[in-house]
């Protein structure tokens, strides 16, 4: 009877920590799904000189936010993309003032059936003077610089913003790249994209939405370096147009849509001349903050 009524006062205890903890511990949860024709098929090979269009791609990305306290947040997300292929990875953010730091683990994922796990190292850093201008950093990386024995890879992202706050109006300037380096039998394969984008977060206060323009220039290649280091490469050149609709529904619902396509591309290497195709990129997605879910944030 005893150990039952200390049981049950246990019990009881755990319970009522749970819910004075349970906002604490909510989370902004999001997924976001791509697809479009712009870009290689990672079973090109190198004699093949068509230019993509041909077939359809798509991409995912889940994501959470942690807030733990003023100053400390707990970032993680599982990402997938032609490029990179599968990636996930947590940041633990720390804000003092103007700065915030992170640091964490950086993973690849089942990209290669002897390989099924390569670890790497994330770090972010963004500086924020509220209302006027920011900069942020933020670099993934696989750790081991070599490539060994064939299905070896290695994984690599950095993107770079600077951005000016304008009256009803966010100008951001961006360099973002990815690649992926893989051993095979025959040749190194690295599969890259670099993009340099200009950007303008239009907005307007008490509108529940928001209009994104940006127009960009990528370059996408696909690149095979033979045993005697010679590099052959398919390199796509594209100036691009995009547009993004993020829908504020509550203040806990947002919804966001988008399309970018090519206005002119053209090729180098073993792409000659320009491309007549259009090609494009589509994207949705939505997020959540799970506080005005109790079920979900219980089950979170």
């Amino acid at each position: 009877m005893r150990r039952a009524r200390t049981c049950r006062r246990l019990i009881i205890g755990v319970s009522l920590l749970a819910a004075c903890a349970a906002p604490v511990f909510s989370l902004d949860v999001g997924i976001e799904e791509w697809t479009g024709n712009l870009g290689f098929q990672t079973s090109r090979t190198v004699d093949d000189t068509s230019f993509p269009g041909a077939n359809y791609f798509w991409g995912l990305s889940v994501y959470g936010t942690q807030s733990i306290s003023d100053a400390i947040s707990i970032e993680t997300s599982f990402y997938m993309d032609p490029i990179l292929r599968n990636t996930t990875y947590t940041l633990f953010n720390y804000k003092a003032d103007f700065l915030t730091v992170g640091f964490g683990p950086f993973f690849g994922l089942f990209n290669d059936a002897t390989t099924l796990m390569k670890s790497g190292i994330s770090t972010s850093v963004r500086l924020e003077v509220p209302g006027i201008l920011y900069f942020s950093l933020r670099s993934d990386s696989s750790i081991g610089g070599e490539l060994v024995q064939s299905g070896d890879y290695l994984q690599s992202r950095n993107d770079i913003s600077c951005g000016l706050y304008l009256p009803n109006a966010i100008l951001a300037l961006s360099l973002n790249s990815r690649s992926f380096e893989q051993k095979t039998d025959a040749a190194d394969i690295i599969d890259s994209l670099t993009e340099y984008s200009l950007s303008t977060d239009v907005y307007k206060k008490n509108i529940p939405y928001h209009v994104i323009v940006t127009v960009s220039y990528q370059t996408l290649s696909r690149s095979f370096i033979d045993s005697s280091a010679t590099t052959t490469s398919a390199t796509l050149n594209s100036v691009i147009l995009g547009a993004e609709v993020d829908l504020t529904i509550s203040s806990s619902l947002l919804v966001k849509a988008g399309i970018e396509g090519n206005v002119y591309s053209f090729g180098q290497g073993t792409l000659v001349g320009s491309c007549d195709t259009f090609l494009f990129r589509t994207f949705a997605g939505v997020k959540m903050n799970t506080d005005s879910f109790p079920v979900l944030s219980q089950i979170l």
